[in-house]
């Protein structure tokens, strides 16, 4: 039953993302001038721009390395980028960009022995990111403020992502505690206590590694740059008159909204949000629909091929 409920799920999901697709190329965006946008692509740009990936993928599995050495376990670099490569190939087909962590929480317990551990050092990781781009979006969109005003989403956002960093800090204070113990000691609410309780006690041990934890947002903050970087880059491969300061504001409120789990990798969504934010800059609808589908769609099925080749080739 619980196989046939998650088939049904994806299979809404896949309908949702199809549907938004169909409904931009019926509506929104003419198909006849998307070849013309995609025939004055400057390769030398777009190759510049996807070259980062590499930077990226380096970065990432390094700041993982950290956060697994500081609760005593050893994990190879080269084997943590391999695992972010087959992430990337299930992010593909899983809600959210955030879908293929599922298995580095897997991989990363091949050397944790706990899925519960490796789970919580994937979601310090992930943590580390967030506060990064909440911290770009909060301090550029205050030098653009007339931006956030043409876009309400962009308030939205940053407000429940800054809800959400709060609650993330309150669960790991004396207050969490105090209502964890008021947890009845029982059956299943027993079971559930004590996995919070080990999942708490695991991510508060970077309490005592504050080292480690501020290395790992110096690095999230370094990655962080790269990926801001590499949507510039693409948006010089398709002439884009864009401020490299405004990417710092709506790349950051696009990943963040892309975490929303109601499409497959956030297909179709991307492409209304980049629409609409490429609007005010007065970028036609086709360019960012192409930019969209080659930026992100494009770039992530030739990383997560690679990927996929990794997992069926590993023993």
């Amino acid at each position: 039953m619980p196989k046939r409920k998650d088939f049904r799920i994806l299979a809404l999901k896949l309908i949702f993302s199809f549907s938004i697709l169909a409904f931009l190329l019926i509506r929104e965006v003419r198909i006849k001038d998307i070849p013309q946008a995609l025939s004055n692509i400057d390769i030398f740009w777009l190759a510049l721009s996807f070259s980062l990936h590499a930077l990226g993928l380096l970065i990432s599995a390094y700041r993982w390395q950290i956060l697994i050495r500081a609760q005593g376990d050893l994990v190879p670099l080269g084997f943590l980028a391999k695992s972010y490569l087959v992430g990337n190939f299930f992010n593909l087909f899983l809600p959210t960009r955030f879908g293929g962590d599922v298995v580095r929480i897997k991989d990363g317990s091949r050397y944790s022995h706990s899925l519960l551990k490796s789970s919580a050092i994937v979601i310090v990781e992930r943590f580390t990111g967030v506060i990064i781009l909440l911290t770009f979006a909060f301090v550029v969109s205050f030098s653009r403020l007339e931006m956030a005003q043409s876009l309400p989403i962009i308030w939205i956002s940053l407000l429940v992502g800054f809800a959400g960093l709060v609650s993330a800090f309150l669960f790991f204070t004396p207050i969490a505690s105090y209502f964890l113990e008021k947890i009845p000691e029982k059956g299943f609410w027993l079971k559930l206590k004590s996995k919070i309780l080990e999942f708490r006690r695991v991510v508060l041990v970077y309490k005592d590694k504050k080292g480690a934890f501020f290395q790992a947002l110096f690095w999230a903050f370094i990655l962080q740059v790269n990926v801001i970087l590499h949507y510039y880059l693409a948006g010089k491969a398709f002439h884009l008159e864009i401020p490299l300061l405004d990417y710092f504001i709506f790349i950051p409120i696009i990943l963040l909204l892309l975490t929303i789990p109601v499409t497959i990798s956030g297909l179709g969504l991307r492409e209304v949000l980049f629409i609409q934010i490429f609007s005010i800059y007065g970028i036609m609808e086709h360019v960012a629909f192409s930019f969209s589908i080659i930026v992100d769609l494009g770039f992530a099925l030739i990383i997560g091929i690679i990927g996929g080749i990794i997992f069926i080739t590993r023993k």
